[in-house]
């Protein structure tokens, strides 16, 4: 008897929502409730992944109690914290749908324009729909400078204009196919998604207060940051330390000549200031270089270790769903 049976392939869904939480606990029942009521009216095929990125408080607890109201919640649980880029590299690996949106889970990215970027998707518009910020009024003055601060370090020594952009963007199944096959192990999502080039749209919205709690990124966190995307997408500070040695020989070889005059003159004993100024100058300059090629190494070091870029302690929502 011949006998045949066809293997099932599960349909994509149209869209796959990718969430990296970390500390919500408060506000993560209200977030899923305003994100399912958009989405059931707006995609009705779809799948949301909230990553825990290690939280420490009641986070994955709360998503446990949720997953039972929503049949296209998912959730992934890290072993430890390993930083948002991480999460979001994680979500989309599991992400199937022929489209993914990457978004925060405290509320701030509402949810209300997934509608408007699904749309500008659906005709064409991009295959990246990237939600810009109208403005940061709900960031305090200290969070504003930061962002000011990171923003114009990025265009200066990258040429990546990141002013106003979020990691709240939709990705066209090829381009989220493209960031998965980048081998590098150090990522930066927002940077990565401008370098490679794909036709991207741009949607504007306000910032919304957070659902509850305070922001987790701290200065020190931000400046991690900043020197993460800065060493993964450009040489300048190399070329900057090369200019300030050939400053150096020129201050040097000026230096010389005045001794040679002062000595000529019999007035040796002037210069002793400025040349301690420049002592210092260069002295501090010099640390400063050893500290921007130490960030470089670090970054090499960190790739060549080859160790995985997060270790999944729990996936809950499906029973079938693998990292590719």
């Amino acid at each position: 008897m011949n006998m045949s049976s066809d293997a099932v392939v599960p349909v994509r869904p149209e869209i796959s929502i990718v969430v990296p939480a970390f500390n919500e606990a408060a506000g993560l029942a209200q977030f899923l409730q305003n994100l399912f009521a958009v989405l059931d009216r707006c995609a009705p095929s779809h799948e949301v992944w909230v990553v825990d990125d290690g939280s420490r408080d009641a986070t994955w607890e709360n998503l446990r109690r949720e997953i039972p109201g929503y049949a296209n919640l998912r959730g992934l649980r890290f072993t430890r914290n390993f930083g948002k880029e991480a999460a979001i590299l994680a979500g989309l690996r599991h992400a199937r749908g022929r489209a993914v949106i990457v978004m925060d889970a405290d509320g701030q990215h509402p949810p209300a324009l997934i509608p408007e970027m699904l749309a500008c998707w659906r005709v064409g518009g991009g295959q990246i729909v990237a939600a810009k910020k109208a403005n940061r009024r709900a960031d305090s003055l200290f969070a504003r400078a930061n962002a000011r601060l990171f923003n114009g370090l990025m265009r200066a020594l990258t040429g990546l204009d990141l002013a106003g952009a979020s990691d709240f963007r939709l990705l066209d199944r090829r381009v989220v196919d493209s960031l998965l096959a980048f081998p590098e192990k150090v990522r930066f999502f927002r940077g990565m998604t401008v370098w490679t080039g794909f036709t991207t749209a741009t949607v504007d919205f306000e910032v919304a207060p957070r659902i509850a709690g305070e922001s987790q990124w701290s200065t020190l966190q931000l400046t991690r940051l900043a020197v993460t995307a800065i060493t993964a997408y450009s040489a300048k500070p190399l070329g900057m330390i090369f200019r300030l040695g050939l400053l150096g020989m020129v201050a040097a070889a000026l230096l010389f000549l005045q001794a040679i005059y002062s000595w000529l003159a019999g007035i040796a004993v002037s210069g002793w200031t400025s040349m301690t100024v420049v002592v210092l100058f260069f002295g501090s300059a010099n640390l400063l270089g050893i500290g921007v090629l130490g960030a470089y190494l670090a970054q090499i070091f960190e790739e060549i270790k080859g160790r995985p870029e997060f270790l999944v302690g729990e996936v809950i929502g499906s029973l079938d769903e693998r990292p590719r």
